[in-house]
């Protein structure tokens, strides 16, 4: 049995100004937690003015940056992280050393309590870059001597993101007509819409079993990417067929245009993590903690507006 956090909470938040930073910390604040947001020094996203937080600057990969604002801090909440299509170079940086200068900063300031937010990319069994990333940062939690607990995700969505869903929702959107599918789209997916996201980690922040546990934070559905993607064309009212184009010709186009191009979200790295199921059993978080993620189709309704057919 982990200890028991009853007190009110000062939590630093990392990645307050990212999709899911920007409703945990409304929610938390609402709680009545005293929420201090970590931005970077030049993001123009000022957290402080969509929930009541006090706003620090600073960079997780310059911990000379970070370490000014601990005083008084009794918990983090670190949400910070790179995705793919970013260099794999820059994911390890921000995702290893970035978590390993948080550690540093809540062992410099005797913080005991850390929330890590991971993904289900640590759990694939071929990794790319992101994936290593995440495992890592993950194994470096576990052995910080913290009260940790980490919150593995999978594909995040709600209104207006998260960053591979929305990019996903907006192919579907730009192009007409078809729908371009890596490979035969039979790898199996467990969408968590992101309000269930924040429940997590506010139960993570509360529950005293949470201590020193790894939980899987997924939705209540799972599906094959085809049919996500016939259930994210039903929700918006569009008609598209899909394209399934052979796994071979997708790596060498990826190869191809990794060659010539910026990084994208077809680059080899981000082709690897459409092709593995990404299903993760979230019972055990549910009978310790409580955690009860909504349906697809509960989901698609407060994202959309409407419910998949």
């Amino acid at each position: 049995m982990g200890r028991e956090y009853t007190h009110r909470l000062v939590i630093l938040l990392t990645g307050a100004s990212g999709y899911i930073g920007l409703r945990v910390g409304p929610h938390l604040a609402a709680a009545g937690e005293r929420i201090r947001c970590l931005a970077l020094p030049g993001d123009p996203v000022d957290p402080g003015q969509r929930f009541a937080a006090d706003v620090v600057r600073g960079d997780i990969t310059h911990l000379d940056s970070v370490l000014p604002h601990g005083e008084g801090v009794t918990a983090i909440v670190h949400a910070a992280a790179l995705m793919p299509p970013a260099p794999p170079e820059r994911m390890h940086e921000v995702n290893v050393r970035g978590t390993a200068n948080v550690i540093a900063f809540a062992q410099r300031w005797k913080v005991r309590r850390i929330v890590y937010l991971s993904a289900v990319s640590a759990a694939y069994a071929k990794k790319n870059a992101y994936g290593t990333s995440k495992a890592e940062a993950e194994r470096l939690v576990k052995e910080s001597g913290l009260d940790y607990t980490i919150l593995r995700l999978t594909m995040v969505y709600g209104p207006a993101g998260g960053l591979h869903f929305q990019k996903l929702v907006s192919l579907l959107t730009r192009v007409p007509l078809l729908c371009p599918v890596p490979g035969p789209g039979t790898a199996r997916l467990q969408p968590v819409f992101v309000e269930d996201v924040v429940q997590a980690v506010a139960l993570a922040l509360r529950s005293p079993a949470a201590v020193g546990k790894t939980y899987n934070v997924s939705g209540g559905t799972v599906l094959r990417l085809r049919d996500l993607i016939d259930r994210i064309v039903a929700a918006q009212g569009l008609r598209r067929r899909r394209l399934h184009v052979p796994l071979a010709l997708c790596r060498l186009a990826a190869s191809g245009l990794a060659v010539v191009l910026p990084p994208s979200f077809f680059s080899p790295d981000a082709l690897l993590g459409l092709t593995q199921d990404a299903e993760l059993d979230h019972s055990q978080f549910g009978q310790e903690c409580g955690y009860a993620p909504l349906n697809l189709e509960e989901g698609f309704a407060r994202t959309f507006g409407r419910s998949p057919a």
